[in-house]
């Protein structure tokens, strides 16, 4: 109920029914389809007459025992349209088999090798797609032979190199991901990473494609056939039909309209029930324009009693009411699931597909963002906001260079193209990133994972907006890096920049760079209030717990690491291209010890983690294991030494696949390294595991979508304990989680190690990482190794400029203030 007892507008009942119209339609479109391909595969059976039987004069008029009247051979034309449409469906799907088979294979070798084969496979398809595809069919059908066999060969090599093309980009795409990483470095197979990993989650792309590709081949055949070059008469062909009776359109029209309907049938239906069964974009629910105003239109941002629910029901924001003036820094913080993201992208009216907005109003700069048609939508938020994403991964297009990246944003605020360049080397130097043209000539994967975060700030920042929501914007960097961006962020704004709204579940950085914090909980604002306020002397449980998951960085008491190393390093010279990116690294590790790896940005961690892992193969060095040397590259290493070196990838929204199960996950390492289990041993073992890291059986049966941040990297945790490491490699296993969160799952590694002896190499830039962990530390700037010890002596006299100034750059949260 609003203040006046007044029930808010019930949100907009469209989406409902936009949603079956959408299944309505794509029933329809797929019925239309079949019927069409039934009819076609089952004519032969159907037809009155034989396809050759003559029944009257050349072009009779309809009746009798023609009922659509007679060809051109005075044959039946309904017999000979029920009899020809067998071969164009046939040929067409069997040319796109044949082509689908040697464009995806071809295609995926293209993505999987890189390098030189990649180029000459898109060179040589380039040269395919670079012929008119009208010669390539006459070129196939000449060589071939004329007939069914040469029409079917030259319809598949017409379609052959852009499905190449197609398969390339879809691999490469699901390749990147962090299971499919994950997969690679515990040995699997090349076969089981395709069949597993990538093609569930690349099937819808490949399918829309196969059914636009169908389309292409039922074209390219009755083309075909029109031209002379498939079936010969007096065979019955629907294009066949076409060409031989057209000299007679005048006489019999019925003779060359039916077969020329029948394709058109059959060409439309397929797109058809393609476009409905793979739309661009699911229908997104938006609400009716609410009654309930804000009250203060001189806020950047107002949101009123905002109510998000799942469509199942579930609460995800709870009345929330928030206001954020010019020239401010508002910090939103809270547990995992507490609704953060949502309202961050609230605040830009965009509501994620499965929520719907249940009441309540967001003001943007004044104007009303909630209800908005999406083209006026669109207009408000380029005039007024910004927006950075989580995931430096996916902020960025891939084949942009970073000029225009940001170009892409100032033109589409119509910014005069004279005065672009300009706008995009001062939004890079805001972001303190190179303004010289090699580094605008870069592509995002040339950029470590904090660069790609600050051209994505850049390019947000480049047309000035008045507000700008940052999600998380500090996650993928290094303290330093951190600290100068947000300290860039209170800078601009200080010069009259923009009001920010910042997720962040750092803490100590929002204690130095926003005015207020609003702690979130349940999807309720719990307390608000200045930053230092609220984080010396939290007033709700939920922001006391946070508070103090980030004070308690005591190091633990040192594990008694002895022994023969069980990992060393030396002499690891790691290449990109002809750039050399790491050079003399050393390292040594002993069972149960743990190593934190820690630097600014770019300076070649991850690539590090890499090379242990063997994902990078471009090095030289010696890498041993238990005193046995390891071959660089993941291919020529043998399964044992594979099993003993595991990684826990960074991001726990990407680390497991979307289209497994939990069990499933856990199960298949011990089914790689552990053959003698039967079925009930895996699912006891599977259980052990699961139990091992905090979770239940019952977790076993979820998707990864129904677990939180945390049980995903719980979930990480035991598949890779599943094959009996000797070694964990954990590339930022706490980046993306809140403080609590992060605590447990550091809390959980320490365990593992002191009970399990399992070693640990953790890639990090949080410092309070090492001061939970303790162990050896290693810094890691520039290629080089600048300083190494113990986590105590490290940070308590660091020797090496690079390690004071991330030392002095990591924030510290205000004193607590007691009770008393």
């Amino acid at each position: 109920m609003t203040p006046q007892g007044n029930p808010v507008n019930p949100v907009n009942p469209a989406p409902s029914k936009r949603r079956r119209r959408l299944r309505l339609r794509t029933a329809l479109s797929g019925t239309v389809l079949a019927a069409a391909v039934l009819l076609a595969l089952a004519g032969p059976a159907l037809a009155p007459h034989g396809p050759g039987e003559v029944l009257d004069m050349p072009y009779g008029p309809a009746g009798g025992a023609a009922p659509l009247g007679t060809d051109h051979l005075g044959a039946d034309v309904l017999s000979r349209f029920l009899d020809g449409g067998r071969s164009l469906v046939v040929l067409s799907l069997g040319a796109l088999a044949v082509a689908y088979l040697a464009g995806g294979a071809v295609g995926m070798t293209a993505a999987l090798r890189g390098g030189r084969v990649d180029a000459w496979i898109l060179r040589a398809a380039d040269v395919l797609l670079s012929l008119p595809g009208f010669l390539l069919l006459s070129v196939t059908v000449v060589a071939t032979g004329r007939g069914a066999l040469g029409v079917g060969a030259a319809a598949a090599v017409v379609l052959f190199p852009e499905i190449i093309r197609v398969v390339r980009a879809t691999a490469l795409q699901a390749l990147q991901h962090d299971y499919v990483e994950a997969a690679s470095a515990r040995g699997e197979r090349t076969w089981y990473v395709l069949a597993r990993e990538v093609l569930p989650n690349a099937a819808p792309v490949l399918a829309a494609d196969a059914g636009v590709r169908f389309v292409g081949a039922v074209f390219i055949v009755s083309t075909a056939s029109f031209l002379g070059y498939g079936a010969q008469p007096p065979a019955a062909d629907w294009g066949l039909m076409i060409l031989e009776n057209r000299d007679g359109l005048a006489l019999q029209p019925l003779a060359v309209a039916v077969p020329a309907i029948g394709i058109l049938v059959l060409l439309l239906s397929a797109n058809l029930a393609v476009d409905n069964a793979f739309p661009a974009a699911a229908p997104r629910s938006r609400p009716a324009r609410s009654t309930v105003a804000a009250s203060d239109h001189g806020s950047v941002l107002a949101v009123r009693e905002l109510t998000v629910r799942t469509s199942a029901g579930a609460t995800i924001l709870d009345g929330v009411d928030l206001d954020l003036a010019p020239g401010r820094i508002l910090a939103l913080v809270g547990a995992s699931g507490s609704g953060k993201t949502t309202l961050a992208l609230a605040a830009l009216g965009e509501i994620r597909p499965g929520l719907v907005v249940q009441g309540g109003s967001v003001h943007l700069a004044g104007e009303p963002v909630l209800g908005l048609p999406e083209r006026t939508l669109r207009r408000l938020r380029s005039r007024h906001s910004g927006y950075v994403p989580q995931d430096p991964r996916t902020s960025l297009a891939p084949t942009l260079r970073v000029a225009d990246q940001i170009g892409e944003f100032l033109r589409a605020r119509a910014v005069p193209k004279a005065e672009r360049s300009e706008r995009v080397r001062a939004a890079l130097r805001s972001a303190r990133l190179p303004d010289d043209p090699a580094f605008l000539r870069r592509l995002p994967h040339q950029l470590s994972g904090g660069q790609r975060q600050r051209v994505a700030l850049a390019a947000a920042l480049a047309h000035r907006p008045d507000l700008l929501v940052l999600d998380e914007p500090t996650s993928a960097l290094d303290p330093a890096t951190a600290s100068a961006l947000l300290a860039d962020v209170r800078r601009l704004r200080a010069d009259g920049g923009p009001a920010v709204l910042l997720v962040a579940h750092d803490l100590a950085q929002v204690a130095e760079v926003a005015d207020e914090v609003a702690v979130l909980d349940g999807g309720r604002v719990v307390e608000r209030g200045p930053a230092g306020e609220v984080l010396a002397r939290p007033a709700s449980a939920a922001g006391r717990r946070l508070v103090e998951a980030v004070r308690g960085t005591a190091p633990p008491k040192a594990v008694a690491a002895s022994g023969a190393p069980v990992l060393e390093l030396t002499g690891l010279v790691a290449r990109h291209g002809g750039t050399t990116v790491l050079d003399g690294i050393d390292l040594a590790l002993a069972p149960g010890g743990c190593l934190s790896v820690v630097g600014p940005s770019g300076g070649g961690k991850t690539t590090l983690l890499r090379c242990l892992t063997g994902l990078h193969a471009d090095w030289t060095g010696t890498l041993r294991l238990g005193g046995e040397p390891v071959a660089p590259g993941v291919r020529a290493r043998e399964r044992a030494r594979l099993r003993r070196l595991q990684l826990v990838p960074q991001d726990p929204q990407d680390s497991l696949n979307p289209r497994h199960r939990v069990g499933a996950a856990v199960a298949r390492p011990l089914r790689l390294y552990r053959p003698e289990l039967d079925a009930a041993g895996v699912r006891a073992e599977v259980h052990r595991l699961l139990d091992r890291v905090g979770l239940t059986p019952e977790h076993a049966e979820r998707l990864p979508s129904g677990l939180s941040g945390g049980q995903r990297q719980r979930v990480a945790l035991a598949r890779a304990l599943a094959a009996g490491p000797d070694v964990l490699l954990c590339d930022e296993a706490t980046s993306a989680l809140d403080p609590p969160t992060a605590a447990t799952v550091l809390a959980l590694l320490d365990e593992l190690r002191r009970e399990l002896g399992v070693a640990l190499v953790v890639v990090t830039h949080d410092l309070t990482v090492p001061a939970r962990l303790g162990g050896h530390l290693a810094v890691l700037a520039e290629g080089a190794i600048r300083e190494a010890g113990t986590v105590e002596r490290v940070l308590a006299a660091p020797a090496d400029p690079v390690t004071a100034a991330l030392l002095a750059a990591a924030p510290g949260l205000p004193a607590l203030v007691s009770d008393s």
